[in-house]
C-alpha cells in the first residue's frame, strides 16, 4: 500500500507501514446469518456504532470482528462513523470489506469476500492497513506457495504484540496423522516474534474438523493467545446448521483453552470481552 497525504476531514488515510499496536483489552464480536437488522443489510453496518460505544464503556482497545463484517456502501461510510463517534479507548478495529452477489435464479445471495482491513489511531488520527486472504487450506498447496507465505507475507500481519492470520491460514501449520499432533512444517509458528503475543484468527464461518481446535492449541503455546471468531446460521448442502454449542469463537492461551466473558446487549449480536492482562 502507498501512504497517501493528509486526508480530508472525516476521512481515514491508507498507510503503508504496518501498525504498531499494544493490545490488551479486546472486544470479540460475532453475528447470526438468520438475523434480520433493521436496515435490511446483512453485515454489522445497523449495530456496529452501538457495538462500538459498548466496547469502549468496557474499556476495550481493539474490537475483532467475525468476517464477512461490512459491505461497503455510500450510505454508511466506516470512516465518518469513527470520526463522529470520537473514540478515546479504542485504538484499533479489525473486521474483513465483503459483496454480496446473486448465486442463481433463485435469487441466493452469495458472499466474496475483497479486503481486510485494520482501522488503526495514531496520535488522534485513523489510519488504514489493508490485507488479503491468501488461502483457505492446504488442498493444492504447493510447500513453496505456503513458505512463500510465511517468508512475504507473514512479516505484513505483525502489529506489534498482535498479528493476524485470516480464517484457513490456520492450516499453515500441518496436522500429522502419523504422529497425531501439529508441527510448524512450513515454520509459520517460528515466524512470528516472541513479543507477538496474541493471534487474531477472524473467521467466515464455524470450521467442524477437529483439527482446527488442535492447531489453534499448537499456535497459542510458548504463552502466546490465539483469538479465534467466526459467524453462525451458516447451512451445509442438507440445510442443516452446525453450529454447536456455546459462543462463536475459541480463545487458547499457552495451548488451555479460555472462556471469555459474555457482555449482553440488545442488538442480536454476540459480543465477549477478553483482557489478557487479567485473565
Amino acid at each position: 500500500m502507498k501512504s497517501i497525504g493528509k486526508p480530508e476531514r472525516g476521512t481515514i488515510a491508507k498507510q503503508g507501514a504496518a501498525p504498531k499496536l499494544n493490545i490488551k483489552k479486546i472486544g470479540i464480536v460475532s453475528r447470526d446469518y438468520r438475523c434480520k437488522f433493521p436496515n435490511g443489510r446483512r453485515d454489522f453496518s445497523y449495530a456496529l456504532p452501538e457495538v462500538l460505544k459498548l466496547l469502549e464503556g468496557k474499556g476495550c482497545d481493539a474490537a475483532l470482528f467475525s468476517l464477512y463484517s461490512i459491505i461497503p456502501q455510500e450510505s454508511h461510510d466506516l470512516r465518518k462513523t469513527l470520526t463522529r463517534l470520537r473514540l478515546k479507548r479504542i485504538r484499533a478495529i479489525f473486521m474483513e470489506e465483503f459483496q454480496e452477489r446473486l448465486k442463481s435464479r433463485f435469487q441466493n445471495k452469495k458472499r466474496k469476500p475483497e479486503r481486510y482491513v485494520v482501522y488503526h489511531c495514531l496520535k488522534g488520527r485513523w489510519l488504514e492497513y489493508e490485507l488479503h486472504q491468501n488461502f483457505d487450506s492446504l488442498t493444492g498447496k504447493s510447500h513453496s506457495k505456503i513458505s512463500r507465505f510465511v517468508s512475504d507475507e507473514m512479516p505484513k500481519r505483525i502489529l506489534g504484540n498482535c498479528c493476524v492470520i485470516l480464517c484457513g491460514e490456520s492450516n499453515g501449520v500441518k496436522y500429522s496423522p502419523r504422529d497425531t499432533k501439529v508441527k510448524d512444517t512450513f515454520g509459520l509458528r517460528a515466524a512470528i516474534p516472541r513479543e507477538t503475543n496474541i493471534i487474531l484468527n477472524p473467521v467466515h464461518d464455524r470450521m467442524t474438523r477437529f483439527e482446527m481446535k488442535l492447531k489453534r492449541q499448537f499456535l497459542s503455546e510458548k504463552g502466546r493467545w490465539v483469538i479465534s471468531v467466526w459467524n453462525k446460521g451458516k447451512e451445509d448442502k442438507n440445510a442443516r446448521v452446525r453450529d454447536g454449542s456455546g459462543p462463536a469463537w475459541t480463545v487458547f492461551h499457552n495451548g488451555v483453552s479460555n472462556d471469555v466473558d459474555l457482555l449482553p446487549n440488545a442488538l442480536g449480536i454476540e459480543i465477549g470481552i477478553l483482557d489478557v492482562e487479567k485473565a
